[in-house]
């Protein structure tokens, strides 16, 4: 008889192949375009110094995500992505320079698989990388 996976199991699961996923993702040619996927997230100038910028990630059904970064003191519980079908998604209004970021996926701290910088931080992993002009 199998055993259920718990839920923190299929989480763990997920963020791992979501990770793995991203490291492929690396190769030159990938980095190219996802930087200019990165770039198309800047949606709108506000001002001379601030951008609306679009987070988004697909996970699976029922998890709960949330950005944490330098433009939010890091708090994993401040800026809450909305689930449109099978992606989460945020606009936030950003100040110019660059910003490091992770997605709080049930709990569980995520780089962005989508974006093409990362930078190391000091916990020993990385964080997502995301320039506004």
């Amino acid at each position: 008889m199998k055993k259920k996976a718990t839920k923190k199991k299929v989480v763990k699961k997920a963020v791992k192949k979501t990770v793995k996923k991203a490291i492929k993702k690396t190769a030159k040619k990938t980095v190219k375009k996802a930087a200019k996927k990165t770039t198309k997230k800047v949606v709108k100038k506000i001002a001379e110094n601030e951008a609306v910028v679009k987070f988004q990630i697909q996970t699976d059904q029922g998890c709960e995500v949330y950005v944490a970064g330098s433009f939010n003191a890091w708090d994993p519980k401040a800026n809450k992505l909305r689930k449109v079908k099978d992606v989460h998604t945020i606009s936030l209004t950003l100040s110019k320079g660059r910003h490091e970021y992770k997605f709080v996926i049930n709990g569980v701290w995520c780089v962005d698989p989508n974006c093409a910088e990362w930078q190391p931080n000091s916990m020993g992993s990385i964080n997502s990388l995301l320039t506004v002009e």
